[in-house]
Order: C-alpha cells, then sequence, then structure tokens
C-alpha cells in the first residue's frame, strides 16, 4: 500500500494511494443507496460502539435506531464499487442532549451524528483510501447487487459465509441538496470525525419497505446481538447520491 500526504493543508489535501492521486474533498457524483432504519436495543448497540467512547443516541427508552444501507458507486473519485454499511446514531462527544427528545429531533432533521460499524467494500482502491485518509473501517469482501421490478436486492458474503441478504423497494421522486453530515469511526486505536456533504434524486421514504435475512458468521452474530432480521420502521432509496468527502479529524483512544 501507498500512502502518501502530499500538502498539509486539510482543505486541499492530496493523497497517493495505489499509483493514483486522492484529492480532498471525495469527490461523489454519481450512485445509488437503499437504507432500512431499525429499532433495536440500545444497550446492545451500546456495547458494539464501547471502543469509540461515543453515546448511543436513544430514540425511546432502551431503544435506538440503527442503519443497514448498500450503496452503489457508479461514478467517483475512488473509482465504481460496492459499499454495506451499519451505523448507529450517536451524540457528539462534548453534547449535553435532552433524553429520547433530542435524539428523535435529531434524528428527524437529519442532524444527528452517525458512527460506522461496519464498511465492507468490494474495491482495493476505496479499501485503502477510506482506512488511509478517513481511518473508515473497510475491508474487501464479496457484495452483490441486483434489481428486479421495484426491488433492489444486496447480499453480503464474507469468508464464504453469506453474512445477510435484504431487499429493499426503490422508486421516489424527492430531491434535497447539500445536506452536511459527520460521521465517526474508529480504526487502528484512533476516533476519526469525517465531514461530509450529499444531496440527492429521485429519493423515496416509506414505511417498512424492506426484508432483512440474516446468515452465518460473527457479523450475522452482531446483527442477531441487536435483535435483527425484524420488520424495518421505515427505508429510503436514493436513485441518484452525490457527496463530497472532507478531511477526517482523528485523535488518538485513551489506551
Amino acid at each position: 500500500m501507498t500512502t502518501t500526504p502530499v500538502t498539509s493543508e486539510s482543505a486541499n489535501q492530496t493523497y497517493t494511494i495505489l499509483d493514483r492521486e486522492i484529492r480532498l474533498p471525495c469527490v461523489v457524483r454519481d450512485a445509488t443507496a437503499a437504507v432500512a432504519f431499525y429499532l433495536v436495543s440500545a444497550s446492545a448497540a451500546q456495547k458494539l460502539i464501547a471502543k469509540s467512547g461515543l453515546r448511543i443516541a436513544r430514540m425511546l427508552p432502551g431503544r435506538t435506531v440503527c442503519t443497514l444501507g448498500t450503496m452503489n458507486y457508479k461514478d467517483s473519485d475512488l473509482g465504481g464499487y460496492h459499499e454495506v454499511a451499519l451505523t448507529f446514531f450517536v451524540h457528539e462527544p462534548e453534547s449535553r442532549p435532552l433524553p429520547l427528545i433530542s435524539a428523535a429531533l435529531g434524528m428527524a432533521r437529519g442532524s444527528l451524528s452517525a458512527y460506522v460499524h461496519w464498511l465492507p467494500v468490494n474495491g482495493e482502491l476505496t479499501c485503502e483510501a477510506g482506512r488511509s485518509i478517513w481511518g473508515f473501517p473497510k475491508f474487501v469482501t464479496q457484495i452483490d447487487i441486483s434489481t428486479e421490478g421495484d426491488t433492489e436486492r444486496s447480499t453480503l458474503t464474507v469468508d464464504g459465509e453469506r453474512v445477510l441478504t435484504q431487499t429493499v423497494r426503490m422508486g421516489g421522486s424527492r430531491s434535497f441538496t447539500d445536506r452536511k453530515q459527520i460521521a465517526y469511526s474508529v480504526l487502528d486505536g484512533q476516533l476519526s470525525r469525517i465531514p461530509s456533504d450529499m444531496s440527492a434524486e429521485d429519493l423515496g421514504a416509506r414505511l417498512g419497505g424492506a426484508t432483512l435475512e440474516v446468515g452465518t458468521g460473527p457479523m450475522a452474530d452482531e446483527l442477531r446481538s441487536l435483535g435483527l432480521p425484524k420488520r424495518a420502521l421505515f427505508t429510503t432509496y436514493m436513485g441518484k447520491m452525490s457527496c463530497r468527502f472532507y478531511a477526517a479529524e482523528r485523535t488518538p483512544l485513551p489506551a
């Protein structure tokens, strides 16, 4: 792996990853995103993210929301690839939110931060760039995405075991622009805070709208610890997503 920072200015940092120059912000010009939202055990979720030091945002007593999404990046600075993300809504480290109310309002407004617990991909360049530049917990594995009628079917396979298959209904006519987001992740003993902004077209949102099958292996066991599979609260589908990823703030975790 070659990871060479060329400049030090956070706004215009440039890296060489696998002999390819990557300049920040890294731009995604066209992608689809199929995301299901599940109400799960807050204590189980907190246990999964314990190493981060962050606090899970509780939506109801003892419950939080996690998202399980599959992205198909068609045109980006990191090429074309597939990605699966398991994320949890979290509070900013220094915030003092009101119990339940602030979390529910934050999710409704799109202002809550997200902790990225998994981020498997099926491309070497995006894996190396994600780990080296932002500290995302990426690894390369098999991700299959297919469409039939108005549904998208995604299957994640790790070490020869089918971890999950999720089917999400496609379609929508809404849009939004330049929605700012903060993501957190942990890799190699460091906590990363990653700012980005996102725009979407052909956006659909609906109650339910997903089916989830959980397979075998350690990652499947983590899903079961949350109480999955179960019916999704709601789903979103973005027919055309674009985003910009900016430089991460990376701080060592306490020993």
